[in-house]
């Protein structure tokens, strides 16, 4: 092989790998929660969340200014109720 071809592949290999280790540092940083949008206004905020088993859980979600109560597993989601801010906030919803 020429030499031109050998520095071609190793430019490219070297490309290939820079663009992976990118890849790698950026999706460590979105998992680890480092990389997200600033936004002073969240609109969606999940309060609590339980595990009920490993592939189903209920979390309490404010949408707003309202609270729901919402249950997720096996690829569905359902909203089951709408908690009142009194009782989310003080800790009592039933």
């Amino acid at each position: 092989m020429s030499a031109h071809v050998i520095a071609s592949y190793a430019i490219g290999l070297a490309t290939v790998g820079g663009a992976l280790g990118a890849f790698y540092a950026i999706a460590g940083a979105w998992k680890s929660g480092r990389f997200r949008v600033a936004s002073r206004k969240r609109l969606i905020k999940v309060i609590e969340t339980a595990a009920l088993t490993q592939h189903a859980v209920l979390q309490i979600v404010r949408i707003g200014k309202r609270y729901y109560a919402i249950a997720g597993g096996g690829g569905n989601v359902r909203v089951l109720c709408e908690l009142s801010a009194a009782d989310v906030e003080s800790g009592t919803a039933a």
